[in-house]
């Protein structure tokens, strides 16, 4: 009889818990600025994020059904499913999460908990970013917040392989990567206010998201077998919010150290090792429209590098200096230029909203990059991405 009683406790409970619903259809079509052919890329048709609450626990599902035009198969993409416990000194997660660390909108080299999906990079936020299982405590006191996140299993940046619609074209899809034996990655966070301003530091212990040549092993004398996977790397972030009359000023920096620490008995092995620095700066000016005008200042920064690679191109042997290594962890934008200023005369957006009727709306985008007429700048490269977007929206 007592479990009879236990029972139905548990399921009232549950039924008289708070679940909300939110979602939104969105047949979106991409289109060339040069001669408004339609780009063939994946873009979310549909997204779903429920919501339970029950006294101190919430759980939490967000989902999207990725499609595009030319392939007509869609693809189900579970994004999030965690859930969170509110005691009363913070909160604890566990599950398939996105973390938002950093303070900049979008470019942030202290936010490297989550992996990129790279079709999605030019959207804002936590829509460009990769869940992965993890779990996460955030402790408050005060004006202090201490956050402890461990990620048990390694996963990588999603690649646009093969499409001639993205602007950057990935040399070689390896066949396969080099198992890491131990994936466990770990971050902490302590952030505090001083007066107008919050600061926050944070380190990082982890992976490369983006992979990298290890090594090679011979086959023969003709034929080369390269290893593939993703080096060991740590960051030291640093962040801050001030403010100064209608002017907010947001700054992210972060110093990387990478090594390959794969030990392998191959043909020849790449002991890389580096240090290098991104930073970002973002001025944001508040006019009495109320509207915003702000620009982003992104740089990457190689303080040194050793070792060689492979031009899989000509087989050639190369030493790996400042010059040619590639970062694998931090923002992408940082990759594509040492330098750059995000303003009017190197990346423009502009984005347009137009409400029909209650719940539905026409929205337009535009994305406009200008090069310097250099064939190796990346901004040269992106002047073919150059696009505008025509979305439908309906949302419940």
């Amino acid at each position: 009889m007592r479990y009879r009683y236990i029972f139905l406790f548990l399921t009232c409970k549950i039924l008289f818990g708070q679940l909300s619903i939110t979602g939104s259809l969105k047949p979106t079509g991409m289109f060339h600025i040069s001669d408004q052919s339609r780009m063939d890329l994946p873009f979310r048709l549909a997204e779903l994020k429920l919501g339970y609450t029950m006294g101190d626990f919430d759980f939490m599902l967000n989902s999207a059904v990725e499609y595009r035009w030319g392939g007509n198969n869609p693809v189900f993409d579970l994004r999030e499913a965690y859930t969170v416990w509110f005691p009363n000194w913070g909160e604890v997660k566990f599950g398939k999460q996105i973390h938002a660390w950093g303070v900049v909108d979008g470019n942030n080299p202290t936010d490297n908990l989550n992996a990129y999906d790279y079709y999605f990079m030019f959207l804002p936020g936590t829509d460009r970013k990769v869940g992965s299982l993890s779990a996460a405590m955030t402790v408050y006191w005060g004006d202090w917040q201490l956050e402890g996140v461990i990620i048990p299993d390694h996963i990588p940046n999603r690649m646009p392989f093969d499409e001639p619609d993205f602007p950057f074209q990935i040399p070689i899809e390896p066949s396969k990567y080099e198992k890491i034996d131990n994936s466990l990655e770990y971050g902490v966070r302590l952030k505090t206010t001083l007066g107008e301003t919050d600061i926050g530091i944070s380190y990082f212990d982890g992976r490369d998201r983006s992979f990298s040549l290890l090594g090679v092993d011979t086959f023969n004398i003709i034929k080369i077998d390269p290893k593939f996977g993703y080096r060991a790397t740590s960051v030291f972030g640093l962040n801050m919010v001030t403010f100064i009359d209608d002017i907010t000023i947001r700054a992210e920096v972060g110093y990387f150290t990478t090594e390959n620490d794969f030990q392998e008995s191959w043909f020849r092995f790449f002991d890389t090792q580096a240090e290098y620095v991104q930073y970002v700066i973002q001025f944001e000016y508040r006019t009495v429209s109320s509207s915003t005008i702000g620009a982003q200042l992104i740089s990457n920064h190689v303080l040194n590098a050793v070792g060689q690679t492979v031009d899989l191109v000509t087989m050639d042997l190369v030493a790996i200096n400042t010059d040619n290594f590639v970062p694998g962890l931090g923002t992408p934008f940082a990759m594509i230029a040492e330098q750059s200023l995000s303003i009017v005369g190197q990346i423009v957006g502009v984005n347009a909203a137009y409400s029909l009727i209650e719940n539905w709306s026409i929205d337009g985008s535009v994305s406009y990059f200008k090069g310097d007429d250099n064939p190796q700048n990346r901004f040269e490269q992106l002047e073919d991405f150059s696009h505008y977007q025509l979305q439908l929206t309906y949302s419940f």
